[in-house]
């Protein structure tokens, strides 16, 4: 997964990049006027770090920012801080921050965090397709139901196999008779109704 670091400190650059490049696919940014532009784009990263003191946005600001917005508000954004006060936890949080990590840092933990960030993303994805499958499922339902009444009758839909094969050797038994040479032949050729028999079958 792609994952923004947004530091302005080269040295905890060095160490996220040394420490994360092998799992993710990384994007850097030295400042938080950066960070704002590289999470506004088109193939953005949808996981962030962001240092708390910065030039230019502070990591608050850009989870304020982030949850403003209806389209990027989905995004995973962590807090990288030497801060690590109750007080600055709960700052930080309330500002839209998922999660909260403190220099100096355990690099386990930092992967156990980021692990958990994108299993969050996963079931979130997951769950907005299955609401988008319902959807489209309901919408095909109420489809079939306001058309049923102009479709063929053999057109319509059939929730049972067993009365789809019953259905269709009725219709074949009971078709007009197409050719008649005689009037007595019209006569011995009385056509029964399958219609009624059919709908009263579907019934």
């Amino acid at each position: 997964m792609k994952l923004l670091i947004a530091e302005d400190d080269a040295l905890f650059r060095n160490i996220l990049k040394r420490e994360l490049s092998s799992e993710h696919e990384l994007v850097f940014a030295n400042d938080g006027n950066q960070a704002w532009a590289a999470l506004q784009g088109p193939d953005a990263p949808r996981l962030a770090i962001l240092d708390w003191v910065m030039p230019g946005l502070t990591g608050p600001q850009i989870c304020r920012n982030i949850r403003a917005s209806a389209r990027l508000s989905a995004m995973y954004l962590i807090l990288f801080t030497a801060r690590n006060s109750a007080a600055d936890v709960v700052s930080g949080m309330r500002a839209g921050a998922d999660d909260y990590v403190t220099k100096p840092f355990s690099a386990d933990e930092l992967r156990i965090r980021i692990k958990l960030g994108e299993l969050l993303l996963d079931l979130q994805d997951a769950a907005e397709m299955r609401a988008q499958l319902t959807e489209q499922k309901r919408e095909r339902e109420i489809s079939l139901h306001e058309y049923a009444d102009v479709l063929p009758f053999t057109q319509r839909p059939v929730g049972n196999t067993c009365l789809y094969s019953v259905e269709n050797s009725l219709i074949e038994r009971y078709e007009p008779v197409a050719h008649l040479n005689s009037e007595s032949d019209i006569d011995l050729a009385v056509t029964p109704q399958p219609q009624y028999f059919l709908e009263t079958l579907h019934a």
